[in-house]
């Protein structure tokens, strides 16, 4: 796998054998897509994709699974009254029991846009994320913006950026130009962190120090990646944060109110995962206070599809 730029200064995350997994940058999306299913909480995303709409001068979409046909002309009402109320250009009713096919497909149909939805984690019987952003984040090949119970948009104009890295080169390094694309887009700069386990130094001088938890040389492996941004038009920090217990717990603790935004990667559930890329995931977009772009670093299990038939939409002039 490696990183490379494109001719229109594009992040991608390419993978042999399986072309491009993630155009992951802001540049050109033609909408944002938000679902929503008419409770408060999946409207919860709706301040985070009017700020990424304005920040990008992106319209907004709006998307709404219904399993049953009599819901659907009720569900048509409330989408229209509420892209009137957000200032959302189009709205969708999709029917059938696949809200994140349904999701999926409202991306495709105006490619290249991405989803912005609200996570849930309200009891012991869905996961962490929610049934559906669960499902989306499995089978979505694009960036996915999940946004928190306590995520909002950022506080100010210069909030940072942040990449989550774990020490794993060609996947850090994509995740790294993921970040530098949205931070140029929206002039503010990057901070690269990375969680490590303290561990103490090898009796003998010179062996490899050897960690649970994050790359052996933090500090320099963090320098290294920063060092590959010089000259790319937007400032870089980066935190190194040494935690026992999780990655959660440290990463947590870097992505504060502060922050703009946090990109990190995420592979689908029937993969093995490693400590930054698998569960730790999912509390981590939990927990913090401000939206996760999750980048997949696979392709998941989904098959080429035809895009879903709508019964009902809605676009302005």
């Amino acid at each position: 796998m490696a990183a490379t730029i494109g001719n229109g200064g594009s992040p991608r995350i390419l993978r042999s054998g399986t072309g491009d997994i993630a155009a992951a940058t802001p540049a050109g999306l033609r909408r944002i897509v938000v679902p929503v299913d008419g409770s408060p909480f999946a409207e919860r995303a709706l301040p985070v994709a009017t700020w990424v709409a304005r920040a990008f001068s992106t319209p907004m979409h709006l998307v709404e699974a219904v399993s049953r046909p009599a819901g659907t002309e009720s569900a048509g009402h409330y989408l229209d009254e509420l892209a009137r109320r957000n200032a959302a250009r189009s709205w969708d009713v999709a029917p059938g029991d696949d809200p994140a096919g349904a999701i999926i497909a409202a991306t495709e149909t105006d490619a290249p846009s991405i989803a912005c939805m609200a996570t849930r984690g309200r009891d012991r019987s869905a996961t962490i994320l929610g049934s559906v952003a669960a499902s989306l984040l499995d089978r979505a090949t694009e960036p996915v913006l999940l946004v928190g119970p306590d995520a909002r948009p950022p506080c100010a104009s210069d909030a940072p950026v942040v990449v989550a890295v774990d020490g794993a080169n060609d996947a850090d390094a994509a995740l790294v130009g993921v970040a530098r694309g949205w931070a140029t887009a929206l002039g503010t700069g990057v901070v690269i962190a990375t969680v490590a386990e303290p561990v103490p130094g090898a009796f003998h001088g010179g062996r490899p120090v050897h960690r649970a938890r994050g790359p052996a040389d933090p500090e320099g492996y963090v320098a290294e990646l920063a060092a590959e941004l010089a000259g790319a038009g937007c400032a870089v920090d980066t935190r190194v944060v040494f935690d026992p217990i999780s990655v959660r717990d440290g990463l947590v603790r870097v992505v504060d109110r502060t922050a703009a935004l946090l990109v990190i990667g995420s592979h689908r559930r029937t993969r093995p995962r490693r400590a930054m890329f698998g569960s730790q995931t999912t509390r981590v977009i939990h927990d913090i206070s401000v939206p996760a772009l999750v980048v997949p670093l696979d392709r998941g299990d989904r098959q080429p599809r035809a895009p879903a038939t709508m019964a009902r939409s809605r676009s302005s002039r």
